[in-house]
């Protein structure tokens, strides 16, 4: 916060420097450059405002300041990741389509290999993504167990500890049964296969998976 900034925000008086601290330091602050100066331009614009309609200066102007910091927080385009978190169930899936099991895998990479994973949501999808292996190690296919097991390497390398052992379980299926491990890229490649054919859908759980592993 530059020097004018601060000045404005003393001379407001008591109640607006700290509402504007607060919003500095929270956790979805991570805003575009010109957020703050936008921000403070209707501020000194309120604060103007304010102070002709006394005897309520303060209070006017920190309503409006965070009216304005709220609007523009709720403006701001969501990431791939925030969006595949909010299709989540609560049982840690994300669809409930004929497609389900092969979302599961596409999500649980996606959510893996985030810039900054959600350690809660991934857990949550990997809990699911466990409740379905068999017994063997596998997921009763051979397409979807390399999948699942792609899955896991990914959630492993993200710090799920419980991913680990059962990603080594469906590594052991697959090659006793003689089939291939699938790596990130051949799993980003159906990604963008199925993203081309999807079209239009109405399961977002299962556009927002298959969108997120496609930019693996």
């Amino acid at each position: 916060m530059n020097a004018e900034l601060m000045k404005n925000l003393e001379e407001a008086g008591d109640g607006l420097l700290p509402f504007a601290e607060t919003l500095r330091s929270a956790p979805q602050a991570s805003v575009s450059p010109a957020f703050a100066e936008r921000v403070m331009a209707r501020v000194r614009t309120s604060l103007l405002l304010a102070r002709w309609l006394r005897p309520m200066p303060i209070a006017a102007a920190a309503s409006v300041a965070a009216m304005l910091a709220i609007a523009a927080f709720m403006d701001r385009p969501m990431s791939l990741e925030t969006r595949l978190v909010e299709c989540q169930r609560e049982d840690g899936s994300f669809s409930g389509s004929s497609a389900a099991r092969y979302v599961q895998a596409f999500a649980v990479s996606a959510l893996a290999c985030a810039e900054h994973p959600d350690s809660i949501a991934l857990g949550h999808a990997v809990d699911a993504l466990l409740r379905s292996q068999n017994a063997d190690g596998g997921w009763g296919g051979g397409g979807l167990s390399a999948r699942n097991v792609a899955a896991l390497a990914a959630a492993s390398s993200a710090g799920v500890a419980k991913a680990k052992a059962a990603y080594r379980r469906g590594l052991r299926y697959l090659r006793m049964n003689g089939i291939a491990e699938l790596s990130a890229d051949e799993l980003s490649r159906e990604a963008k296969d199925a993203l081309a054919k999807l079209g239009a859908s109405r399961d977002d759980g299962l556009v927002f998976s298959v969108r997120g592993a496609s930019r693996l």
